[in-house]
């Protein structure tokens, strides 16, 4: 008789794990995956919660099986066979063979329901079923309904064949229960990275008349992410030394987006959905429907929105920035809250931090989404621009709003962070949350435009004027979410954005003048966001991912201001994911580009900027996997500095010699692929970072801890505690 989850002794020094947070149990694998996959493959720890059933309709049959008609409903064993194929998934990506020996086990969580878990080698895998129902026979009892406060309470299912007591099948959860059940498990496993779906999906109508909205994702999808946002919320007032890098990931809606995975990339996520679905070939050993999610089979193609993998809060690749003394500061989100590290020396290896940055709002007012743009103005000052989210069970108490820093003077200290607003602070709910993520320019004048996506799908601006700030103006237009700008030496301001079918510019004919649209680039519409670079002769350089192949492409200007080449030049056909950093080197006439590719390693290049042709030669760095986007930037020496945040959600910096693209790395020189992995340095919390709680506050923590999270689950990685539980290890067939 021992704990549910093993638990890790104090003091114990092991990577933390990575905790998804789903409503269903293929959610991880369509909407999480390749990130989840690069998590597994890395030998770290993975901790998988499902908040409902899915029983759906509860005919595990396939949708065209002539047997619906003659069959009855099973919404356990429909249950039961989905969270087999899960946890087959789950043994195929960890051990290469569906079949593996799980144990399984029952909880206690909040209000007298019991949980399910399953475990998998010694729990390195742990997948942890809530099992809220979502019967399509039950319309109103659906998790949005008990976000929204429009039900209290909804029950419990018990799969077929589970170790919960058939006794305490229909138990239900309260609002309240289920947060406070999500912060139980976020305080016994202290994971390093959250995986949550998409709190705000896409619209596909808006019915100004009514102001109500139709949506692309599926409700259970959206009521999750509220629930994981409002229990992060809740972990972090009660471990405030503990900060989690936040990852958001979108659902149904990616079949909005063009297709960013590679083919390589798409038939693995689509392979282990197979075997979710019971139909990757093996011989079932079960009965008949038990051996996976046969309405899915291997048919997660046909879906459409298994072809992508899009990060709702796309991360940026400016969060690195040389500051005027010379001294690196990387930035990012940990906790809900903006941080940052900054070297101790100009150029030197060591780091202190993460320390927050700037004074954010009270928590009652909402966290910072994990994306932080990061521009210099004119005076040499750093700016940052995010967005503030709050949740809550009306709608018209949810908030979306941009916030803004800067430095006092140039390498001076960062204030209060100044609320921007939003182009929708006209109380319309819909349209308020339907706002994008900002994007920052530096204006003709030296100052600052901040760059928004409205509800409308065009873009909205507003300008640093003067001391303040000057309304939010309509760019119009209609895009998709992931703008870019570049401000020319010239001071012309260009912006460019992914549309249905290709790109649309925003652009004007003198500095600082009005913004005019181009809806005719003749440009291919790209996977996702571009980056854009000034060559030497004053044309633009687009980078950007050919949707499908995962390629690199680059397209040039004929002229300064001019049409552009819709004919791409090649930079990369081994196929990759993710925006691009890119960093001009010493004397101009170079840029360096660093991009992850579909294994997760990074791979270098150097392009020139002076008109001459591009190449496809490109240096594998190594690293891997990391959270967000790559971030480049030049050292006080002139290397090229290449800043990730990585699995344990720490700063990790790679030197390279801008000269040789070989990483700058202590002792005799070894080949670059030999010595990239060695030269990577992570850079762990500093003092000061672990004295942000005071004594009082981490006892009080670690208090809480065990009266909730620990009591319940205990921590991860060996021990035991005081909860009692029944297993059983069985392997699947």
């Amino acid at each position: 008789m021992t704990s549910a989850f093993p638990s890790r002794p104090d003091g114990q020094d092991g990577p933390a794990p990575h905790l998804q947070i789903c409503a269903h149990t293929d959610d991880d694998l369509y909407f999480m995956s390749p990130d989840l996959l690069h998590t597994v493959r890395a030998g770290l720890p993975v901790v998988s919660v499902y908040l409902t059933t899915g029983e759906s309709d509860g005919y595990n049959l396939a949708t065209d099986d002539a047997a619906r008609k003659t069959t009855e409903p099973d919404y356990p064993g429909y249950t039961a066979a989905r969270q087999h194929g899960i946890r087959a998934a789950y043994a195929a990506m960890h051990t290469g063979s569906r079949r593996a020996a799980w144990t399984r086990t029952r909880v206690c969580v909040r209000e007298g329901v019991t949980a399910e878990t399953a475990t998998l080698d010694d729990g390195h895998i742990t997948l942890i079923f809530l099992n809220l129902r979502t019967c399509v026979a039950l319309p109103e009892q659906k998790i949005l309904s008990l976000w929204s406060e429009k039900i209290a309470e909804l029950a419990t299912l018990r799969p077929a064949g589970s170790p919960i007591p058939a006794s305490h099948d229909g138990r239900a959860l309260s609002r309240a229960g289920l947060i406070a059940t999500l912060t139980d498990i976020l305080c016994a496993y202290r994971p390093a990275v959250v995986r949550v779906m998409n709190p705000d999906p896409d619209r596909t109508a808006y019915n100004a008349a009514t102001g109500t909205a139709a949506y692309c994702d599926n409700s259970d999808h959206t009521a999750t992410a509220l629930f994981s946002l409002a229990a992060l919320r809740a972990y972090e007032q009660l471990d405030a030394a503990h900060r989690p890098a936040v990852e958001s990931y979108t659902g149904y809606c990616n079949k909005l987006q063009p297709d960013n995975l590679s083919a390589q990339a798409a038939a693995e996520k689509f392979g282990y959905l197979a075997v979710y679905g019971g139909e990757d070939g093996h011989q079932c050993l079960k009965g008949p429907g038990e051996c996976g999610d046969r309405p899915l089979g291997n048919r997660a193609f046909n879906r459409y929105y298994g072809q992508s993998t899009t990060h709702r809060w796309r991360g940026t690749t400016n969060w690195l920035q040389r500051r005027e003394d010379g001294r690196l500061t990387a930035f990012a989100v940990l906790g809900g809250r903006p941080h940052m590290w900054t070297q101790d020396t100009p150029g030197g290896e060591t780091w202190s931090g993460p320390v927050p940055v700037g004074d954010w709002p009270a928590d009652d007012q909402g966290r910072c989404l994990p994306r932080l743009e990061t521009v210099r103005d004119g005076q040499g000052r750093l700016h940052l621009v995010a967005a503030r989210a709050l949740v809550a069970p009306d709608p018209e108490d949810h908030r979306r709003e941009i916030m803004h820093l800067a430095q006092e003077v140039p390498d001076g200290e960062f204030g209060t962070w100044q609320y921007l607003g939003s182009p929708h602070d006209d109380g319309n709910a819909v349209r308020r949350r339907a706002l994008g993520l900002p994007l920052a320019a530096v204006t003709a004048s030296g100052g600052l435009q901040v760059i928004v996506r409205n509800s409308g799908t065009g873009l909205s601006a507003r300008t640093a004027a003067g001391p303040g700030w000057g309304p939010w103006q309509d760019l119009f237009g209609g895009t998709l979410e992931g703008a870019t700008a570049v401000t020319k030496r010239s001071g012309h301001t260009e912006i460019y954005a992914t549309t249905r079918t290709g790109m649309l510019r925003w652009y004007q004919q003198e500095p600082g003048g009005t913004v005019l649209r181009d809806y005719a680039t003749l440009l291919p519409r790209p996977a996702g966001p571009v980056t854009l670079l000034e060559e030497t002769g004053g044309r633009l350089l687009m980078i950007s991912r050919q949707p499908g192949t995962g390629w690199l492409l680059a397209h040039r200007q004929h002229e300064p201001d001019g049409p552009w080449n819709a004919q791409p030049h090649l930079l990369d056909t081994t196929p990759g994911y993710g925006p691009v950093a890119a960093t001009a080197l010493p004397g101009g006439t170079t840029v360096a580009l660093v991009q992850r590719r579909d294994d997760g390693t990074l791979a270098l290049s150097r392009q020139p900027l002076d008109a001459s042709p591009l190449h496809q030669r490109w240096t594998p760095l190594g690293g891997g996997p990391y959270i967000h986007a790559p971030a480049t930037a030049l050292d006080s020496a002139g290397r090229l500095v290449i800043a990730t945040i990585g699995p344990d959600a720490r700063l990790q910096t790679l030197t390279v010699d801008a000269g040789t693209a070989e990483p700058v790395s202590p002792g005799p020189a070894k080949p670059v692929r030999a010595s990239a992995d060695a030269a990577w340095s992570t850079h762990r919390p500093t003092v000061e970072q672990a004295a942000d709680a005071s004594p009082q506050t981490a006892a009080a923590a670690a208090d809480a801890r065990r009266a909730t999270g620990d009591q319940r689950f205990g921590r991860p990685f060996g021990g035991t505690s005081r909860l009692q539980r029944r297993g059983r290890t069985a392997a699947d067939g």
